[in-house]
């Protein structure tokens, strides 16, 4: 009987004993060689943790051919910088299930750095220009983006403390311009004098936006022509050349001169740089591998506290994988895009920091456009900043495809181009502080949609949009050399070619760019009970201009699953019959108070028809002067520039809107009233007071 007994407790103890969470530990001073069960090294020095996260993750694989995965698994990774030779891949064999999470973590309060990069041994040269021998060869084959970037300059970066310099380059600040093209696309003249390039130019490399300030290119140097001051690509530019658009060259030995430039002499795998101003170099490190970390197929698996730093590509990708969290996570200095998200079902971005990225902050795809199944993927809570420094266009702190996706509660700020660009159906854009994008670029707008009118049900709400500066093109005369660039053309929401059933609702603009809203010929928008503050135009509808092709919309609309039941009843705007196609129809303006600061008062464009456009309880104000107004009634022919509030109201479109002053301030992203507001007189409803991080 004892015997039984005795047997019946050691069962219970092994039972007990495979119920336990299994815990394993990596740590830079740990051996493979060791079980990874202990978070130090014993006294024998015969066991302890890891030293790398690819045998952390060949010990789980153990646990599941012995049969002993029966609890939930967590890797408990300590402070330390652990340098990838290639990247950390998950697949199948590697997923977590449902009640048996398995769960990557930096340690708490330490500093975890998953690097792509190859610390170099420098040695000065002068008082401020280093030499350092490259032990071996950057592994990535191309640059990141192909298209976009070409030429023999290097497909890596160098960084010295943490910040990225620039390669060397002509001139050594701002831009170069195009005086003459010389044709279509590949050969100019420069205004400003060529200087003296004594170096094989089969290495120089022009940065270029050829015909418009919402494009950027680098391509390869053919030739250089001193006696007229030209120079031709060796690629054809994406647009056509045109006078006075800006462009620099770099990566020739001629180049180096300047602080915080670098050159790469790969005959003798030597890396020069000069030191930028005040810093003493005690971190130098270039990037190497493309990509970090790769999880494909994978379920049930989280990734908290963790940097990833220096890859050549994109730092982090997930693909068809469900049920992921990256929680707490800094992703910066990486040569590409920081996280791609791509296919797969509720895979979390949270509490994390996204910064200094040569591309992309993020990019988000997922759900089905035929069933409008949605892709349950989060972004929230995170700080994406300083993005799209190498393409300063078209590389959006945050794209989104596909059907809903939530970007919630983050603070966006400070990127050469788009902050948030969306295609596909029923994202939730909520509660997010957005502020100084398209710093390098014009005709931008920091959230960017359009192009296609099945995009629906996209909704854009409680957000502060604010602080919003573009570059661009103002003037050239090529005659005397001279051209001008300044704050241009920029927008808070553009909704461009098209851009349709969106809702925008209960947002805060502030100075916002030149419109704060902009709808470019787009239908079925719901523009209700938001806030603008500005000196440019608040709202702007326009019905594009007469040589836009609607063809390419007819053609994308053709395409998406718009005739069928499902469809139908979710957007019933799509089936109805559209009266004129090239006019923004169904559009819908009401509750929004809308305040300019502008001498001239001039605060709104409409270019509407009067059929089918509702506009009115809204609040309008000028703090100088008297608001006007810009406005064509399509389907009357009547076009008035400049025309007085009065006039407008008498046309009967707006309706019972109001001329009053709110009475409202904007602090820390919350709007206040004062008590003899006539908000209520309008429905205005408050606006969410937690807009932004989560603390």
């Amino acid at each position: 009987m004892k015997q039984i007994q005795r047997f019946g407790l050691l069962a219970c103890l092994i039972i007990s004993i495979n119920a336990y969470a299994t815990d394993y530990y990596v740590n830079p001073q740990g051996n493979d060689e060791w079980t990874g069960g202990l978070k130090t090294a014993n006294a024998t020095q015969t066991d302890g943790p890891f030293k790398t996260l690819e045998r952390a993750k060949q010990a789980i694989r153990g646990l599941k051919k012995s049969g002993t995965y029966n609890d939930k698994v967590t890797v408990n990774i300590a402070g330390g910088t652990y340098t990838l030779t290639h990247p950390l891949h998950f697949s199948l064999m590697d997923t977590g299930l449902p009640d048996r999470e398995i769960i990557w973590q930096g340690e708490q309060g330490a500093k975890v750095i998953i690097s792509g990069g190859i610390a170099l041994n420098c040695s000065q040269q002068t008082n401020n220009q280093w030499e350092c021998p490259v032990p071996q060869e950057p592994i990535n084959p191309q640059f990141f983006d192909a298209q976009r970037i070409k030429g023999n300059a290097p497909k890596f970066e160098l960084y010295v403390n943490q910040q990225k310099l620039h390669l060397a380059r002509w001139p050594d600040a701002g831009w170069a311009h195009i005086k003459l093209p010389l044709d279509k696309d590949t050969q100019f003249t420069v205004m400003e004098p060529l200087p003296d390039m004594p170096d094989d130019i089969k290495n120089a490399q022009a940065h270029i936006f050829a015909s418009n300030d919402w494009y950027d290119q680098y391509t390869a140097i053919d030739t250089i022509n001193p006696a007229n001051n030209s120079l031709k690509l060796s690629s054809s530019t994406a647009f056509p050349l045109d006078s006075g658009r800006r462009f620099y060259l770099q990566n020739l030995p001629s180049f180096l001169n300047a602080p915080s430039e670098w050159l790469y002499d790969e005959a003798n795998k030597k890396i020069k740089f000069i030191t930028p101003v005040g810093i003493n170099p005690t971190e130098i490190v270039v990037s190497s591998v493309p990509n970090l970390l790769i999880a494909e197929g994978i379920k049930n698996i989280s990734f908290k506290n963790i940097s990833f730093q220096n890859s050549t590509a994109t730092a982090v990708t997930v693909t068809d994988s469900n049920e992921i969290t990256l929680d707490e996570l800094d992703i910066h200095n990486i040569d590409g895009i920081g996280i791609h998200i791509n296919a797969g079902k509720n895979v979390q971005l949270i509490n994390s920091q996204i910064h200094h990225t040569g591309a992309h902050g993020v990019i988000v795809t997922g759900g089905d456009k035929l069933t409008l199944m949605p892709s349950g993927h989060v972004i929230y809570n995170n700080h994406i900043h300083d993005v799209s420094t190498k393409l300063l266009t078209m590389a959006p702190g945050i794209e989104v495809n596909g059907v809903a996706v939530s970007i919630t509660h983050n603070l966006l700020e400070h990127g050469s181009g788009i902050a948030v660009l969306a295609t596909g159906n029923e994202h939730l854009i909520e509660k997010n502080d957005i502020s100084h994008f398209c710093e390098q670029s014009a005709d931008c707008g920091a959230f960017y949609s359009g192009r296609d009118w099945s995009w629906r049900g996209n909704v854009i709400r409680n957000n502060y949009f604010h602080d919003m500066i573009s570059y661009g093109l103002q003037s050239v005369n090529v005659a005397n050399n001279q051209v001008v660039y300044a704050d241009t053309a920029s927008v808070g929401v553009y909704l461009d070619d098209g851009g349709s059933g969106f809702e925008i609702s209960n947002n805060i603009f502030e100075n916002a760019g030149t419109m704060s809203i902009q709808v470019g010929g787009g239908r079925d928008n719901k523009i209700f009970n938001n806030y603008f503050k500005t000196n440019y135009y608040a709202i702007l509808v326009d019905d594009r201009w007469p040589a836009y092709d609607w063809n390419q919309n007819a053609k994308n609309l053709s395409a998406s699953p718009y005739q069928t039941a499902l469809w139908q009843q979710k957007y019933p705007e799509l089936a109805a019959p559209m009266f004129n196609r090239t006019w923004p129809e169904g559009n819908k303006i009401e509750r929004n108070i809308m305040v300019t600061g502008k001498p001239n008062g001039l605060l709104m464009r409409y270019f509407v028809p009067m059929q089918s456009t509702v506009i009115g309880h809204n609040l309008v104000w000028a703090t100088e002067g008297k608001p006007t107004i810009d406005y064509k009634i399509l389907d009357l022919n009547k076009l008035f520039g400049g025309t007085s509030w009065q006039q407008w109201l008498a046309e009967g479109i707006e309706r019972n809107s109001v001329l009053a002053d709110p009475c409202i301030s904007i602090v820390n992203k919350k709007l206040s009233a004062c008590t003899a507001s006539p908000l209520k007189d309008i429905g205005f409803q408050p606006i969410a007071p937690d807009i932004g991080l989560v603390k």
